[in-house]
């Protein structure tokens, strides 16, 4: 099913052509500088915490034409400031107006039929060991391979160098040459190439036998003479090209003679030798993609392997960790932690393991994550919102990627978690920034480091309580495991 991945040109294309599809994107914008700007000044009252502990800041936001920046200064020097310029609202939108649910649907149909447990589970020691051994063990071989390529190359180069200077030396004896030896010598290098040419065309077609083989082949009387006019041809070249020899040879003395031989053969060996420095350079070239490969590889292995006791894999656990990490930075009073996150990532897609998903280097899911139709028969109904350019389906939404956003929902919570300037659910990096926003968005006036507060932003990210009962027991259970991986 084809998807088209926001940011791309194709969706950006899809973007110019629909009104509908670049009101929504105001939207978005709008609603998530509301939300940076308006959650650092309220929490300190309403969360009964000492205003003098909270970092204050100060705010400056300016309008020019279609574009407004917000600029939030920290009165701590160690802060930086930051600066977020976005196209302002359209006329009429309602900065209060709620989002809707992340994932109204159920999770995708494989979690569905097996709900996660209360408890994350705990892989076996070296459950992920021998996948890793093994990218270790290729690496390290085609790194032995590459080596042994690049003292291959080191040593045919040595072996060019001398070659090299009997050429120079037969070269800088020509130029001492008078302008009459000079011509004599070329006309006999010239013969000489001839003849060398014509015998290897002997060699490669077979010989002196080749002429008769050429005849005896002809299919028919016009065939055949036309055969017998190309090698009395070519019978002609080689005698001409043999008496041009002769003829150059008496012409040049002995000396001369020998010099032009000598030159020769020095430019012969150095064309074999640099031919072995040549392929023994692509062969390095291609053991030094050998080990790229290997590398890359190996990265991938560590990556998806399992960080214990935890049953999340490494480039999940870092979004989370750095989506909560910015969350802080930019609503310190929120206090939304990595467990709360996982505990999402892991009822909505196993952390992107669902169907066999994998994951790349930076953060891209494939195969692409969908969820169910919600066409309302197991799902709330929600038509389609963004002419299948997100999930594919131009009838019904379907929630997308690993932290199942809809698309209603993605439009306006969306967020770039690791800088690559593309916005993509499929992304675990801004799917789990994402989910922090939302998850802040949801409780704008209290911390979810209380269980209420976080039952109610769990809530709306779903509306079912056996859902929010699920996510609360996973987010204690990854708590209890924090320490062991911070």
């Amino acid at each position: 099913m084809a998807v088209l991945m926001a940011g791309t040109p194709a969706a950006d294309e899809q973007n110019v052509s629909s009104p509908r599809r670049a009101r929504r994107r105001l939207l978005a914008a709008a609603v998530a500088v509301l939300a940076v700007a308006g959650a650092g000044s309220a929490g300190a009252a309403e969360l009964g915490t000492d205003p003098s502990l909270v970092p204050t800041t100060t705010t400056t936001t300016t309008t020019s034409g279609d574009l407004s920046s917000t600029t939030t200064t920290p009165t701590d020097a160690d802060s930086p400031p930051e600066t977020t310029t976005t196209l302002a609202p359209p006329p009429g939108f309602a900065a209060d107006e709620p989002l809707p649910p992340a994932t109204p649907g159920l999770p995708p149909p494989e979690l569905t039929d097996a709900p996660p447990p209360a408890v994350a589970p705990t892989p076996p020691p070296g459950a992920d060991d021998a996948g890793r051994h093994q990218a270790a063990a290729a690496l390290r071989a085609a790194q032995v391979a590459l080596k042994a390529g690049q003292a291959a190359l080191r040593a045919r180069q040595q072996a060019l160098l001398p070659v090299q200077k009997v050429m120079f030396a037969a070269q800088a004896h020509m130029a001492t040459l008078d302008a009459q030896q000079r011509l004599v010598a070329d006309a006999l290098t010239e013969a000489r190439t001839k003849v060398k040419r014509i015998a290897i065309a002997g060699y490669v077609s077979g010989g002196d036998s080749q002429p008769v083989d050429f005849l005896l082949r002809a299919k028919d009387p016009v065939d055949l003479e036309r055969r017998r006019a190309l090698v009395a041809t070519a019978t002609k070249a080689r005698k001409e090209a043999l008496a041009g020899y002769e003829v150059a040879q008496r012409q040049a003395d002995g000396e001369l003679d020998d010099a032009v031989r000598h030159l020769d053969e020095a430019q012969a060996a150095v064309d074999v030798a640099q031919a072995a420095v040549d392929d023994a350079a692509a062969s390095v070239s291609l053991l030094q993609a050998a080990v790229d490969n290997a590398q890359q590889l190996l990265d991938v292995a560590n990556a998806t392997a399992v960080v214990l006791p935890t049953d999340i894999p490494r480039i999940y656990l870092d979004a989370y960790k750095r989506a909560a990490q910015l969350l802080a930075r930019r609503q310190p009073l929120c206090h939304v932690d990595w467990p709360a996150i996982a505990a999402l990532g892991r009822i909505e897609s196993n952390h992107g393991r669902y169907a066999g998903t994998q994951v790349a280097l930076n953060g891209d899911a494939y195969p692409r994550i969908l969820g169910i139709p919600l066409d309302g028969t197991r799902s709330a109904l929600v038509t389609d919102t963004d002419g299948g350019a997100l999930d594919g389906d131009t009838t019904f939404d379907r929630a997308v990627g690993p932290m199942q956003f809809i698309p209603s929902t993605w439009v306006r919570i969306g967020d770039d978690g690791n800088y690559d300037g593309i916005v993509d659910p499929n992304n675990i990096y801004d799917a789990a920034l994402s989910t922090a926003s939302y998850l802040c968005r949801a409780v704008p006036t209290g911390g979810l480091d209380a269980d209420d507060a976080l039952r109610t932003a769990f809530f709306s990210y779903n509306h079912s309580q056996a859902y929010v009962d699920t996510a609360m027991l996973l987010t204690q259970s990854y708590r209890s495991m924090a320490a062991s991986v911070s």
